[in-house]
């Protein structure tokens, strides 16, 4: 104990002069030296080279320092629902929402089950729970589902789309193909 506090009497200024040129509160000042005493007291036997105290001394005001700031730094409550985008352009699933549910109706009732569920965002391990099918089975269902949705869709839609892909216009192919 004597050791650890002629260490502390010889460094304590330091200590002090580091944290009162980044703090403007001496009770400040005072509570960061005293956690910096108490965390060398702590680590008094994992300290073999007493010639590295003062560089531990002053890390460790360092990071008493850092989350000080950091505990004292305001928060501002997260908001329930992101601000909508104003240049914020659809997906080609929302651009396409209003004809998905008539070409679902169109997939024989296991598939249209499986997609059904996958595009309200089920984890697929639950539409297997569902369906009574294993996970590769459902899998299975899910991909032959939009394997099938997409053909519907290239039958009944001419699409326009940009140099990226990206879906810009649909319009529905003549009438009399079925696609009503």
């Amino acid at each position: 104990m004597n050791d650890l506090t002629a260490a502390w009497d010889s460094h304590r200024e330091r200590v002090g002069k580091y944290l009162r040129r980044r703090l403007a509160s001496e009770a400040d000042v005072e509570d960061l030296q005293q956690e910096t005493f108490l965390r060398l007291y702590r680590a008094q036997p994992s300290l073999a080279d007493s010639s590295r105290i003062e560089a531990w001394l002053l890390h460790t005001a360092r990071n008493l320092l850092v989350d000080h700031y950091r505990a004292s730094r305001p928060t501002s409550p997260l908001e329930v629902e992101p601000a909508a985008e104003p240049n914020r352009v659809p997906t080609p699933l929302e651009t396409l929402q209003p004809c998905i549910s008539p070409l679902l109706t169109r997939l024989p009732e296991k598939y249209r089950q499986a997609l059904s569920l996958d595009l309200d965002g089920v984890p697929q391990q639950e539409i297997a729970q569902r369906q009574g099918v294993g996970l590769s089975g459902a899998k299975s269902r899910v991909q032959r589902a939009r394997n099938l949705l997409h053909r519907e869709f290239e039958r009944c839609c001419m699409f326009s789309h940009d140099d990226d892909g990206t879906l810009l216009d649909y319009r529905q192919r003549l009438a009399g193909n079925s696609c009503a």
